[in-house]
Formats: C-alpha cells, structure tokens, sequence
C-alpha cells in the first residue's frame, strides 16, 4: 500500500501540474497536440494516487514487489512515450525547414535571374 503522506503528495504535484498544463494551452504556449501526452500523465497520475489498490493491483500482476515501483515504472514509460513524440515532431520539421530552405534558394536564385534581366533591360533603354 502506499503511504497516505506519499499519496497526498503525489496528488498536489499532480493537480498543480494539471492547473500549470491547462494554464498554458488557454495562454496559447503548448499546442494541444502536444499536451495529450501530458493531460494523460497528469490525469493517470491522478487516479493512482487518489485509488492506490489501482497500482497495488497492476504491481501484483507484473509481479513488482512494491506498488511504489509500478508508478516509477509508469512515469518512466510515459516520460519515454513523450520524447518519443516529441522526436517524430521535431524531425517533422526539420523536414519541413529543410524544405523550406530549399524553396528559399530556388527563389533567391529566381531573383537574381529577374534582376539581372532588368538591369540588361535597364541598360537596353539606356
């Protein structure tokens, strides 16, 4: 069983967590694409604390000795799910940067063309 001191607070890390999560998608400073992830853990976290026969029972299906150790093992998984999705966005868009870098050459390139052709056309008038 965990021990009330640790579910008391393992439940206000987690509720302010949720507060700070909800706090910044309403401001606009996490997409909530990204936050999914984060409401989960929060949410997850949450529930094991306030119903520890939850995490009693899972340790006691994995064979894990303390129910303490089940939630050490989820924050770890969850924390592994989030670089995790946090790496396939970021190379998404290094693929795209490298994309639009690409696009800014050939229209940089486009530019000089054009303006060389105005400067001959200047000179032509001239």
């Amino acid at each position: 069983m965990i021990p009330l001191k640790l579910q008391l607070i393992m439940s206000l890390i987690s509720l302010g967590g949720l507060v700070f999560l909800l706090n910044q998608i309403v401001k606009y400073k996490l997409e909530l694409k990204y936050s999914l992830l984060w409401l989960f853990l929060s949410l997850a976290t949450i529930l094991l604390a306030v119903i520890p026969k939850i995490s009693s029972n899972i340790a006691h299906w994995f064979g894990i000795e303390t129910p303490v150790n089940v939630l050490f093992l989820f924050g770890i998984l969850v924390s592994l799910m989030i670089v995790f999705s946090l790496t396939v966005a970021l190379s998404q868009h290094m693929v795209r940067i490298r994309h639009l870098s690409q696009e800014l050459g050939i229209y940089k390139n486009e530019l000089a063309k054009l303006q060389e052709r105005v400067d001959e056309f200047v000179k032509a008038k001239v």
